[in-house]
This record gives structure tokens, sequence and C-alpha cells, in this order.
């Protein structure tokens, strides 16, 4: 019996004890602390609560001690949350961080169910698409690299910075092996702000430069054109990236140009200019016959 006294003495005594020490002057201490809301300035704050030297009883003491214990509740998760809401720092690297941005538009549409495309344990890659009137078109391009399963028709280095890949084009009203003529036709599809290489910002300081072909010697219209362009374009991280490609196109009836786009950094592209070449020469793309059946 004197040991069960001795405990809920114990007890009431502890209670009190605790029940005073958390009795503390919520507001002024705010007011001294109001210059610092970090994570730090939070323990000072809690450390720096005086005790209430007035006499309460214990129910009242109690309920001042959960209005305490209620608002450090809240001041504690208030800065917590303030503190772990900061931005990851990749999010907005850049400024854009790829946020919000769509699939580039390459204008390959697959003709039907069956001629998506396939990739031979030759590296050759062919697809059924579609002409800018629906006609379906076969196209074939060899290459070192995967093809990619995204939209689109592509195949790329998944270590580096090579890639190739089909972009299919309304014909320009002049000709469109005219340099300036092409140039313009790039700016308004590959190199646009929703082309391949204009997710971050349009490319520029675009030079573009047209390879001597056979059609070009015995003065024959050539339904085919080898270009190289350079351009400088913007990373993720809206760092400037030079680059260079090699782009074969292939005229389609009288109102599609498909080209096949292959490159690299400018960096990289002298030690990989016979890959790139090699996979553009291998390009190929005619009209497939047309049947009811699909």
């Amino acid at each position: 019996m004197r040991r069960f006294v001795r405990m809920v003495v114990f007890f009431v005594i502890a209670t009190i004890i605790a029940t005073t020490s958390f009795a503390f002057t919520f507001q002024g201490a705010v007011d001294r602390q109001s210059h610092s809301t970090s994570p730090r300035s939070l323990r000072q704050l809690i450390s720096s609560f005086h005790l209430d030297s007035t006499e309460e009883t214990t129910k009242d003491a109690a309920a001042r001690t959960r209005r305490s214990f209620l608002q450090e509740s809240f001041v504690t998760v208030t800065v917590a949350g303030i503190t772990n809401a900061a931005f990851p720092a990749n999010a907005f690297d850049g400024g854009v961080g790829g946020l919000g941005k769509t699939k580039p538009q390459t204008g390959v549409k697959f003709f039907g169910d069956g001629s998506g495309p396939i990739q031979n344990d030759k590296g050759i890659v062919t697809a059924e698409i579609q002409s800018i009137s629906g006609k379906p078109i076969l196209v074939s391009f060899q290459t070192p690299w995967p093809l990619l399963t995204s939209s689109g028709l592509e195949a790329r280095d998944l270590r580096n910075s090579e890639s190739a890949f089909i972009q299919v084009v309304s014909m320009p009203k002049n000709d469109w092996r005219d340099k300036k003529v092409f140039e313009q036709l790039l700016l308004d599809s590959v190199l646009a702000s929703t082309g391949k290489f204009g997710m971050y910002g349009q490319p520029y300081n675009v030079q573009v430069k047209p390879f001597k072909t056979s059609n070009d010697v015995d003065g024959s219209i050539a339904q085919q054109q080898l270009f190289s362009v350079t351009f400088t374009t913007l990373t993720p991280a809206m760092r400037e990236s030079e680059r260079k490609a090699m782009i074969q196109c292939k005229q389609i009836d009288t109102d599609t140009l498909v080209l096949l786009v292959a490159g690299t950094t400018a960096a990289r592209f002298p030690s990989n200019e016979g890959v790139l070449g090699d996979v553009v020469n291998s390009f190929q793309a005619a009209k497939a016959p047309e049947s009811k059946l699909r």
C-alpha cells in the first residue's frame, strides 16, 4: 500500500512538473526569432520558450499546454513544409527542363496496321509510311544504331549523339533543290520549334550546303539531292550545342519530300562522317503499289 501511495505521489509530481515546464509565452519567443525561419532557428525558438511564472491549476495548465503544443506543431509543420518544398535541382534546369514538351513533329504516319518499322540483323530499317496525300511509300535505310520504339522513324546511338530519322514534308512551291528554298524548308520542319532540333528554342546559325550529284552534271532534273547542314541548337539545360547533319532528300510524286537526316555534334562529326555518309547513301524511298488490302 505504501509503495502504491509513493507511486501515485510520484506520478502527480511528475505530471505537475511536465505541465508547468511546457507552459510558455509563445508570442514573445516568435517576435524574438521572427528574423529567421530555418530549421536551426526553429530549434532556437523552441529552446527559448521561458517558463510562465504565474500559478495555474492543473486543469488550466493542461489546457494551455495543449494550445502551446498545437501552436508549436503548426509552426514545425509549416517550416518543415517550406524547407522540404524546395524544387529539385534539375526540375527547371535551364529554364524549361523539358516540362510540358510534346514529341517532335516529323510528319511520319505509318500506312496501316503491320506497316510499322522493323530492323533486321544487318541494321536495315524498313517501313511503309504515308505521303502527304495519304498514298503508301516504302522507305528503308541501314544504320549501326538500334531502332527506337518512340513515335516516328528513328535510330540512335544510345551512348553518343549520333542519330538518323525520317522527316516527311510538303513539296515547296519553288524548286526545293535551291539552297535558300531548302534552308527555309528546314526552318519550317526539322529546325522548327516543333521539330526534332527545336524543342528548346529554334536553332540558329543555320548554314546549308548542297552536294553535287551526277544529275547536276548531265543537266537532268534530280529526284533526290544530298545536303549538309550546320546549326546551333539548345540543350534541355539551355546550353548551346553545335551540330552538323547530312540530309538525303527523295521526291515522291509532286506533293511529298522525304528526308533522311543523319547527324551528330560538330565535335564528333569528323570522326563519324564516314558512318553518317553510309547511312544517308543507303536511304531508299519509293511509291508502294496501291491495293485495297492493307
